[in-house]
């Protein structure tokens, strides 16, 4: 594969994940991103998470972690509490509402899982995501270069 079409297969898998995202996600009018960091707050054993934490497991800046945030408390999924012993951090704390979307939360990203590796023998995934994530460290690299 040439480096034009590595490139152009990437963007084409991004626009349908979009796709993706935007069909099974409508009703629960929540963004990919959302459901995303709901579902990993859902699997870290805490029940009092902040986001210094979500961005050292995730990996996402903490600016994308903070935005999205807003939105999950802005449409009742999660509400912040400052952390008595410091008041510069924030505790991250599931709503009902949060709860309740649990299940379509955690089968969608199952049903997304799925989909990425359907016909992917299992012997290959290991290759794959080290591929992917050399791609994504050689383009981290770039941004990091040209923001400083």
């Amino acid at each position: 594969m040439s480096e034009k079409n590595l490139l152009l297969t990437l963007r084409q898998i991004n626009i349908c994940l979009n796709i993706y995202e935007n069909e099974k996600l409508a009703a629960s009018e929540m963004t990919f991103a959302q459901a995303f960091l709901l579902n990993e707050i859902f699997s870290m054993d805490s029940s009092c998470v902040n986001s210094t934490e979500l961005c050292e497991r995730i990996g996402f800046t903490r600016s994308s972690i903070s935005r999205t945030l807003k939105e999950l408390r802005k449409n009742g999924y999660v509400k912040m509490r400052l952390d008595k012993s410091d008041n510069r951090k924030k505790h991250i704390i599931l709503t009902p509402k949060a709860y309740a979307a649990e299940g379509i939360v955690k089968d969608y990203i199952d049903s997304l899982n799925d989909c990425l590796v359907q016909e992917i023998p299992e012997h290959s995934l290991s290759g794959i995501e080290s591929a992917l994530r050399t791609i994504l460290a050689n383009v981290q690299e770039k941004s990091l270069k040209k923001s400083v």
